[in-house]
């Protein structure tokens, strides 16, 4: 992981709150991947490596908003275990940004 600096953490932090909203059924999933990409780009990641990073963790939230949302997806290929993996994992990488203190790594 790569250090954030204060602006990035708190765009970040916004992200945990966009999937605790969707979670409690305040926010439906299209407009959950909307605002995460949102945030993304006003997080204004200058490495390569976290844009990255977001990309692939967001992927698999994108590709099940997809098969729930777009009429070319095929009835049942949806999987809320797969989504919530999905959630988990994308949880999981911002605590990491939130939690990475190594100033070297910025």
């Amino acid at each position: 992981m790569q250090r954030v600096d204060e602006h990035q953490r708190r765009v970040v932090s916004q992200m945990l709150d966009e999937v605790s909203r969707y979670r409690s059924g305040d926010l439906e999933i299209r407009a959950l991947v909307q605002n995460l990409q949102g945030l993304m780009g006003a997080a204004d990641f200058h490495a390569e490596r976290l844009r990255d990073e977001f990309w692939n963790v967001e992927a698999e939230i994108s590709m099940e908003m997809e098969l729930r949302t777009e009429a070319w997806a095929p009835t049942g290929s949806a999987s809320d275990e797969r989504l919530e993996d999905g959630l988990t994992a994308f949880v999981a990488w911002v605590n990491g940004l939130l939690s990475d203190a190594d100033p070297t790594r910025a």
